[in-house]
């Protein structure tokens, strides 16, 4: 058995404004490990085996919120056999499905949103390749919040931890908002509803405003995907190359920083003829080969909104279907006002517009997730194109419901024919607003009568 000062290392984390916390291995130690951000293991926990320790590895990554948890698990040991450890590692993490990948030449696992980390004692005689493991228990918690910052860097992830800090941090400003000062009146607005449950809903649309705020301003304060912060990762990605190549023309670094952190437009790197067609090849560009569908899963992410198991989808204005029609799949896109969606009594009818594969130069697309696919498909707003299917409400005075499919864990609709319609997500409000005012101007069109030539003369 190895020691451990616990003490050196919970003052280290003190002394960096981190709150680090010990527990002995006991049963109930598994619970206090799922609230923690960082998890420190010794290797051989009970007896000369690890045995305990990977049983106890297998028991915080149990549950499926735990399995897609960011957490860093670091085994602290003072055994020399560290590529021993990682192959014992790997295959508990293979074994229970978790997607392990080797990385930092065999010294650490990637799995899903989480990393383990493995680090010797002080003083214990490692080959010289892997030296630099070994780490004094004053010197962990740096190396693991270091550790812990690498499984989060990028622009993106930047915008995402700096928001949801200012949702943690910034609570007590959405709770005095919502306070419970303001139920009556709450209470009032649920019983004039026809659907009084839904009032609960609604207001969570009021919060997410308010969160909105708090991670708008928290960005703009820190601009973690700025100009400074995109010409770090350009730097960074192109360390030890001759440059990123875009299209058929290779740029040096710091033409590729002016063209991120100027723009398309401003930047002098490409000819005016090549930046018409530039934005084509621009990701590919800073992604280098291997990398697909990113443009179509950022484009989706932008438009879609996240829709989870409670409450289950509705039919209403912005909802993606498919469904299977002589033998070939049909995309739709429901048009139906959500005001007039949501209080239903009896089998109603819904029109669609269909989602079909893009023309040469049709102005209204989007990208639909379909399954682990993402395809780029055009809008048809040609009303002699639409589509009418009737679907009954859940119950009278409720919208129409999707239901579970168990076994896929997908949701679908159904139509008073029988037909079944798989969900594929659903637009934001905002966007599936301006298609339906796209399609409404098109249906505005004015005819009349007028002079052949003068037409012709109006267009040139």
């Amino acid at each position: 058995m190895h020691t451990l000062n616990a003490g050196s290392i919970m003052d280290s984390f003190s002394a960096l404004g981190v709150i680090c916390g010990v527990v002995g291995p006991k049963d109930s130690a598994t619970e206090a490990m799922r609230k923690a951000d960082v998890v420190i293991l010794d290797w051989l926990l009970q007896g000369s085996e690890p045995d305990y320790t990977l049983n106890l590895l297998r028991a915080l990554l149990t549950e499926e919120s735990d399995r897609n948890s960011l957490r860093l698990v670091a085994i602290y040991t003072g055994e020399a056999r560290l590529e021993e450890i990682h192959d014992a590692v790997f295959a508990q993490l293979k074994e229970d499905e978790l997607e392990p990948k080797t990385c930092d030449g065999g010294t650490a696992i990637s799995y899903r949103h989480g990393r383990v980390v493995i680090y010797a004692k002080s003083g214990v005689n490692l080959a010289q390749a892997i030296q630099e493991r070994s780490v004094a228990e004053e010197e962990l918690p740096k190396r693991l919040i270091k550790d812990f910052a690498t499984m989060t860097e990028g622009l993106l992830p930047g915008v995402a931890l700096t928001s949801l800090t200012a949702v943690r941090e910034g609570e007590h400003k959405i709770l005095d908002q919502f306070c419970a000062e303001l139920d009556p009146a709450f209470l009032a607005h649920m019983a004039c509803r026809s659907d009084p449950e839904d009032a609960e809903r609604r207001i969570v649309a009021c919060v997410a405003e308010e969160i909105l705020g708090l991670m708008d301003n928290a960005v703009a304060a820190e601009s973690p995907a700025g100009a400074r912060m995109a010409e770090d990762w350009i730097r960074r990605k192109g360390e030890g190359s001759a440059g990123f190549r875009f299209g058929e023309k290779e740029l040096d670094i710091q033409q590729t920083i002016n063209l991120a952190t100027q723009g398309l437009e401003a930047s002098n790197v490409f000819s005016q003829k090549v930046k018409k067609k530039a934005f084509r090849f621009l990701t590919a560009g800073f992604a280098r080969p291997g990398a697909v569908n990113l443009d179509e899963r950022l484009a989706w992410i932008m438009s879609f909104r996240a829709v989870y198991n409670a409450p289950p989808p509705t039919l209403w204005l912005g909802s993606v279907v498919t469904v299977q029609e002589e033998d070939a799949e049909k995309h739709l896109l429901c048009m139906r006002p959500r005001c007039d969606s949501v209080r239903l009594k009896q089998e109603t009818s819904f029109i669609f517009l269909p989602l079909v594969e893009p023309l040469r130069k049709m102005e209204k697309q989007l990208v639909v997730r379909l399954g682990s696919d993402f395809r780029r498909l055009g809008i048809e707003l040609d009303s002699a194109s639409l589509v009418r299917r009737r679907f009954r409400p859940l119950k009278d005075g409720y919208p129409v419901v999707a239901t579970k499919r168990e076994l896929e864990g997908s949701f679908e609709f159904t139509d008073t024919r029988g037909v079944r319609y798989a969900w594929r997500g659903e637009l934001k409000a905002e966007y599936a607003q301006r298609i339906a005012q796209d399609f409404a101007e098109k249906l505005s069109r004015v005819a009349v009568d007028e002079s052949e030539w003068l037409r012709r003369m109006a267009k040139g």
